[in-house]
């Protein structure tokens, strides 16, 4: 094809040829960066729905957990009202119980201690009153109150000291 072409035929035909060359590996390399670029979209759309999915599934959890701590709260009332605390059917609740707690602690659900804790209305709820000589410490809880993964479910139910009133 190219054997009867003179040598500034040849030279005009190579540079078109490298132009060509240039051009194409132009269009490749746009390619290249589009198909980059489609890559790294799309590894941020599953991040995205792998925390979406995440945070679903943690949400599922929690309100789980809220639904099975009214469970606990009857299985305690179920041990605290019955007559004889030492009786197989007590401790079999009692096992109930504490297994339940058990596997929600493991998921994330804690309890919150109030009883002689300073009170704190983000993880208390005042429902009571006393007169006492330390000022707004928590002197009983009524209920317990739960957290799931660092958010309060329900506060805990407390009596709070106030001080006692000076006589005149």
């Amino acid at each position: 094809m190219y054997n009867n072409l003179s040598r500034e035929q040849l030279e005009e035909a190579l540079q078109e040829v490298e132009k060509q060359l240039e051009e194409t590996e132009k269009e490749r390399q746009e390619w290249e960066n589009k198909a980059k670029k489609i890559k790294a979209d799309h590894e941020n759309y599953k991040k995205k729905q792998d925390e979406r999915k995440e945070k679903w599934q943690r949400r599922a959890e929690e309100k789980l957990a809220e639904d099975l701590i009214q469970i606990m709260d009857n299985l305690e009332r179920a041990i605290l009202s019955a007559d004889n605390n030492n009786s197989k059917i007590v401790k079999g609740v009692k096992m109930v119980a504490d297994q339940l707690y058990e596997e929600l602690q493991k998921r994330g659900l804690e309890r919150i201690d109030a009883e002689g804790e300073e009170f704190d209305p983000n993880l208390h709820k005042a429902v009571e009153t006393r007169e006492h000589e330390q000022h707004k410490k928590v002197l009983e809880q009524k209920r317990k109150g739960y957290m799931f993964d660092q958010k309060v479910l329900r506060e805990a139910e407390v009596v709070v000291s106030q001080r006692k009133k000076e006589e005149k």
